[in-house]
């Protein structure tokens, strides 16, 4: 499943009440994880948003359905504002349209999306966008193939091994 097709995903608890809808995901890149699933509730005047991890979610299809009754949703941390979840993970919203390097410093492309399995929690692939408008393709690569992130993803592969993958 790609993550831009997970976030916005309606949630379910136990007893198949809708809790809310899937806000953000944070990632592990390094450890190919999915590490927090947020999932916001409430209207557009009083939301408010909480995280869940893998433990939680009992299975992922049409639906977000977790492990967890009303109860237990309540005793998770709600909070105001997403960010003051945020500090120190990547964020899927962060990471895409993130530009990436080959591994002697040439432009690839961007990231364009995850394949992820938000139940296993695993990051499978990274999606870059290559080429231009008219001439765009889409490069799938796994974690081992990426050096470093920052401003920038930078690859562990030269501009010509990339090209060999396109091809």
């Amino acid at each position: 499943m790609k993550a831009s097709e997970f976030i916005g995903m309606k949630v379910l608890d136990k007893g198949a009440h809708e809790v809310g809808d899937v806000a953000e995901i944070a990632l592990r890149l390094k450890a190919c994880l999915l590490d927090k699933v947020f999932i916001s509730t409430g209207g557009a005047l009083n939301k408010k948003y909480f995280s869940v991890n893998g433990e939680d979610i009992s299975g992922v299809g049409d639906y977000v359905q977790l492990k967890l009754d009303r109860e237990g949703i309540e005793q998770k941390v709600h909070l105001d504002r997403l960010k003051d979840f945020m500090p120190n993970d990547f964020h899927f919203k962060d990471l895409v349209d993130k530009p990436v390097l080959s591994k002697n410093g040439l432009e690839i492309g961007r990231v364009n999306d995850f394949i992820i399995d938000p139940q296993g929690c695993l990051i499978h692939n990274v999606i870059i966008s290559t080429g231009n408008i008219f001439n765009k393709k889409n490069l799938v690569i796994s974690e081992g193939n990426i050096n470093t992130i920052g401003d920038y993803m930078i690859l562990n592969l030269s501009q010509e091994e990339v090209q060999d993958m396109l091809e």
